[in-house]
């Protein structure tokens, strides 16, 4: 399990639990189909695939690993701070802007639909 949600944050029922199958990140480029460039912009691409994902959960991910990255932090650092399972080790949610949705799925997690690539 990867995450849970609060009893404060749903009106009845059991806890949601969310399962995380696959992450990776990855410095890539990104070049505009409007213009005529050959240099792209840098960017980080993050590829999460989940079961479900709360409520600013990915925003919460994603500024935690990069403040990780930023601080030297080794592999083990965001499995280490799940395992804690203290919400105030993580870093607040990323801003929205920036961020993409690129494919949602309701299948099976089948590794060859990713788009980082060994």
């Amino acid at each position: 399990m990867f995450a849970r949600d609060t009893q404060a944050s749903r009106s009845v029922g059991p806890p949601t639990e969310c399962f995380m199958f696959h992450s990776r990140a990855a410095v890539t480029k990104l070049y505009d189909a409007n213009e005529n460039c050959k240099e792209g912009m840098r960017v980080m691409c993050i590829e999460l695939v989940a079961n479900r994902f709360l409520r600013k959960m990915v925003r919460v991910l994603v500024a935690t690993a990069i403040r990780e990255a930023a601080a030297g932090a080794g592999e083990d650092a965001l499995l280490n701070l799940m395992e804690a399972t203290d919400r105030r080790a993580t870093a607040p949610p990323a801003p929205p802007e920036g961020l993409c949705l690129v494919d949602v799925g309701y299948e099976d997690f089948n590794k060859q639909r990713c788009f980082i690539v060994d």
